[in-house]
């Protein structure tokens, strides 16, 4: 049987708090770990230093602070109405990454269990959960099943069965309603149930720790809570190399330490990396490294660069 070659579409607005580097690792990600992908469909802003993906500009329509989901809504609506889309497609957001090889077909709509059995603490937590509560009693009373969806995971949409099920909910009123709970309710009312499939990474984390929480998973997720030192440096040395997808490298000192430290702690570039990054202190020691390489100056660049290292 042949292959199923699937596109991805993301959407993006202007709320990254990385310079766009959450999309760089999801998109090395999938380049590294998913097969039979097609084309790359970013909707919304689009990052200077993206590369061949299709780009399908379109604003916020609704308040983000209020209908969040409403945005993404019209956003995959959009690449819906585009002809070069593929009928299935994956729906991917910019901080998901994927950590295992596996056909993009297999990728599973995860849920984290029936929403009528969340005790009433849950929907105290935060804006966002009022509007998944809202979600529920809507699929409540449309006879649908109430399966939370909407748990930072990849999800599998049609482009032609998505704007059926979103017309059949009015997304735009009020708060709105979360999007893959929507869809994932309609289409997938037997979908697996999220165990350790995913693990996100919502909190600091040392390298060690992170390589231990993500060891067995498919997929993780992050957010600008988890994106410490130590999360930059865990993404770099997993997805070192640039996808085709990126026109250049990132700038950001946790990257150029890693890449100083793998291309064997070379003096020379390490003097630029430590004045590039120390502009505006540590004068004598910029003059003292730029006089020349010895022993005694080279011990010295090594632990000041290292020093960062050892406490990620």
């Amino acid at each position: 049987m042949e292959n199923t070659v699937m596109d991805i579409v993301y959407v993006l607005g202007t709320g990254s708090g990385w310079n766009d580097n959450e999309i760089r690792f999801s998109l090395r990600s999938i380049e590294k770990n998913l097969r039979n992908v097609g084309k790359v469909f970013v909707v919304g802003q689009c990052p200077a230093f993206l590369q061949n993906i299709i780009h399908i500009p379109a604003a916020d329509i609704f308040e983000p602070g209020l209908n969040a989901d409403g945005n993404i809504i019209t956003k995959v609506l959009a690449a819906c109405n585009d002809k070069r889309l593929s009928d299935d497609f994956l729906f991917i957001n910019d901080d998901h990454l994927v950590l295992n090889p596996m056909n993009i077909e297999d990728v599973p709509p995860l849920h984290k269990g029936d929403m009528c059995t969340f005790n009433a603490d849950y929907w105290k937590l935060n804006f966002w959960r009022g509007r998944l509560k809202r979600t529920k009693e809507i699929l409540e009373r449309k006879g649908y099943t109430t399966l939370h969806f909407d748990c930072h995971t990849p999800i599998i949409f049609n482009k032609t069965h998505f704007p059926e099920i979103v017309e059949q909910f009015n997304y735009k009123d009020d708060i709105g309603y979360t999007m893959k709970s929507l869809y994932g309710n309609v289409m997938y009312p037997d979908a697996p149930f999220l165990i350790d499939q995913k693990r996100t990474v919502f909190s600091h984390y040392t390298v060690e720790q992170l390589n231990e929480r993500l060891a067995a998973a498919d997929f993780m997720s992050f957010n600008d809570l988890g994106l410490n030192r130590s999360l930059k440096w865990w993404l770099i040395e997993n997805f070192t190399s640039k996808s085709r997808f990126e026109k250049d490298y990132p700038k950001d000192r946790i990257f150029d330490l890693y890449l100083w430290q793998l291309n064997g702690c070379d003096y020379k570039a390490g003097v630029e990396l430590f004045c590039q990054h120390n502009k505006n202190r540590h004068k004598n020691l910029q003059q003292m490294f730029r006089m020349g390489e010895t022993e005694t100056l080279r011990k010295k660049l090594n632990f000041k660069l290292n020093t960062t290292i050892k406490e990620l």
